[in-house]
C-alpha cells in the first residue's frame, strides 16, 4: 500500500509539473511578411517594410549567430546574467506593430531555420492582429498570421 501511495504521489507531481509548464504558454498570431534563409537580405527587406508600413523597426537586441540562428549579443547575456547564447521569440510581452526579424526555430510548429519578418504579434483572438493584417495587406498581399505558443514562464 506504502508503494503505490508513494507512486501515486509521484503521478500527481509530475502531472502539476505538466499543467504548469501549459500554463505558461500563451498563443500567439504574429502577421508575417516574408521568410528567407539570408539574415543580411531578410534585414534589407525589414528595413523597406518598416519605412513603407511607418512601423519602429525593432531588432531587440538580436544578432545573427551562425549556431542559433538569432542570439542576443554576449554583453547582453552577460549584463542580464542570461545564458548565452539565448534567442527570445518575439510575443513575450513584446506585443504589438513594429518591423522586427525573428527566427523559426523559436516558435513551435514553424519550418525550422529561416528568418522571419513580422511585423505584428498579440494575443489569438485579439482584434489588432486582424486589423493589422489588413492594413499590411494594403502593400504586401502575400502577408498572412500564424500562430505559435509562446513561452511567458521564467527564463533564469
Amino acid at each position: 500500500m506504502k508503494k503505490i501511495t508513494i507512486l501515486a504521489l509521484i503521478c500527481f507531481a509530475i502531472m502539476q509539473l505538466k499543467a504548469q509548464e501549459i500554463s505558461q504558454t500563451e498563443k500567439k498570431g504574429f502577421v508575417i511578411i516574408s521568410a528567407g534563409k539570408n539574415y543580411d537580405d531578410i534585414k534589407k527587406l525589414a528595413k523597406k517594410v518598416a519605412k513603407k508600413l511607418n512601423y519602429k523597426l525593432d531588432l531587440r537586441g538580436l544578432v545573427p549567430n551562425k549556431t542559433e540562428g538569432l542570439t542576443l549579443t554576449k554583453k547582453t547575456c552577460e549584463n542580464e546574467e542570461l545564458e548565452f547564447p539565448l534567442y527570445v521569440a518575439r510575443g513575450r510581452y513584446d506585443d504589438g506593430n513594429y518591423v522586427s526579424i525573428e527566427y523559426t526555430n523559436g516558435y513551435n510548429g514553424f519550418t525550422p531555420d529561416y528568418y522571419l519578418i513580422i511585423v505584428s504579434s498579440h494575443v489569438k483572438g485579439e482584434t489588432k492582429l486582424n486589423k493589422a493584417l489588413k492594413h499590411v495587406k494594403t502593400y504586401y498581399k502575400s502577408a498572412y498570421i500564424k500562430y505559435a505558443d509562446v513561452y511567458m514562464g521564467c527564463m533564469h
